[in-house]
């Protein structure tokens, strides 16, 4: 009677093309993995371009805008200027420049509201407090 058994040998039915082709197949898995480290490393270094790219342009706008203010052309400021804010929302300098354009406007409240969002994302920068102290005073309320 002939036996039974689980295990073969190594290449006992597999052909050597089979086993070649197999191969090259493990071989460019281990490429693919180099290749897929490269690529989160690219990915990772794109994010880092991509923020010094919102630096730069919320900057450009906000020199734009504060060009703008100096011409007296207060409307096309403030647009530059929420524009940078979608860039760089925590930039405390813009809202305490579009408050200083909001009181030429006399548009107090919406002043005071920028105002203060200056010295939330500040609350060291003398200029702010100074923006804000004037916004309210402006607005009557001293006491908001």
């Amino acid at each position: 009677m002939a036996s039974f058994g689980w295990k073969r040998k190594i290449g006992e039915k597999v052909s050597k093309a089979t086993s070649q082709q197999f191969e090259a197949e493990a071989a460019d898995d281990k490429d693919l993995a180099a290749d897929d480290a490269n690529w989160v490393y690219a990915t990772k270094r794109r994010k880092e371009v991509l923020l010094e790219d919102c630096v730069k342009k919320s900057r450009e706008l906000k020199d734009e805008g504060a060009s703008l203010a100096e011409n007296r052309r207060y409307q096309e400021a403030i647009h530059k200027w929420d524009e940078a804010l979608q860039f760089t929302p925590e930039d405390a300098t813009l809202y305490e420049m579009k408050s200083q354009v909001l009181m030429s406007l006399h548009e107090m409240f919406p002043a005071v509201h920028a105002a203060e969002m200056a010295v939330q994302r500040n609350p060291r920068s003398w200029d702010a407090w100074q923006t804000l102290g004037r916004a309210q005073l402006g607005l009557g309320e001293i006491a908001l």
